[in-house]
């Protein structure tokens, strides 16, 4: 048991998993993507589903930089 402060990673606190990237993603991958780190969460952290919660937070390119450089001027390739 890993303590957190005064609160135990098992003492029924939720864990709450945040995710901030450049906006893109579809509903679906969004689905997919909490599925996948809700049952990590469950199998690898012993944690309860109810008490899981993942958030998305989408950022525009012109707002996000990578290496001092803003996403929206960076050139990459698909």
């Amino acid at each position: 048991m890993q303590d957190i402060g005064n609160r135990s990673f098992y003492g029924g606190h939720m864990p709450h998993v945040q995710i901030t990237w450049v906006e893109g993603r579809t509903p679906e991958q969004k689905r997919k993507i909490a599925e996948r780190v809700t049952n990590v969460l469950i199998e690898e952290g012993k944690a309860k589903r109810e008490n899981i919660h993942v958030s998305f937070h989408d950022v525009s390119s012109t707002n996000y930089a990578e290496a001092g450089v803003l996403v929206a001027d960076q050139k990459r390739t698909p």
